[in-house]
């Protein structure tokens, strides 16, 4: 337990600490570019099945169901 009191705080290096904060923003910005795009595919796909007829029939379906439970209660 001695030895571990008279040891030197270990001091960080300045420099490979901006190098890894410069490399950690630089991955942060890239992910963030990729989670847009993943966004802007994902809007297109839901576009693309909001048009799709089978999608317009499931969802008239829902309507029509919630709308005859309403009128029975």
């Amino acid at each position: 337990m001695e030895s571990t009191m008279t040891q030197e705080p270990f001091i960080p290096d300045m420099e490979q600490i901006k190098a890894t904060s410069a490399k950690v923003k630089a991955l942060c910005q890239r992910m963030d570019a990729e989670i847009l795009i993943l966004d802007d595919i994902i809007a297109q796909l839901e576009e693309e099945n909001r048009r799709s007829p089978l999608y317009q029939y499931r969802l008239n379906k829902a309507k029509r169901l919630l709308n005859s439970n309403i009128s029975v209660k």
